[in-house]
């Protein structure tokens, strides 16, 4: 259900397209989460894939989760998606820098959109939105 034609009011382009981030998001994740089940039973289980399996997935499934409460424009889901996404660069941050074969250009393009999505969530125009 989206507000888009209703008397609440439009929905921002910046909202909108941070919830087209998500989308996108939610989808190549679980995709992830199929390659990496995949890679996981048929190579041996592994502790470090194993932790980046439930971190990918945990990630997946609270996006999906605020994207499904996303037209109830209350203000803890404009802030959670927020937090996730800050704690997902965090944690993608993170794991660049333990890696010793990644590069710093690596590491920005893996935090990119998720910055994105802080940065338009962040705008005046996503508060007003975001009004419950």
């Amino acid at each position: 259900m989206t507000t888009q034609g209703s008397a609440a009011g439009h929905l921002p382009a910046s909202t909108r397209i941070a919830r087209f981030i998500m989308t996108l998001q939610v989808a190549f994740g679980l995709v992830g989460i199929a390659l990496a089940l995949y890679v996981l039973i048929t190579s041996g289980f592994s502790a470090g894939m194993l932790l980046l399996l439930i971190l990918s997935a945990t990630s997946t499934a609270l996006t999906g989760w605020l994207l499904s409460r996303w037209a109830s424009r209350k203000r803890s889901v404009r802030w959670g998606s927020v937090a996730l996404a800050a704690a997902m660069c965090g944690a993608r941050a993170a794991m660049g820098v333990l890696d010793d074969g990644s590069s710093w250009l690596a590491l920005l393009s893996s935090v990119v959109l998720y910055l994105a999505i802080v940065l338009l969530l962040a705008l005046p125009a996503a508060g007003r939105w975001f009004d419950r």
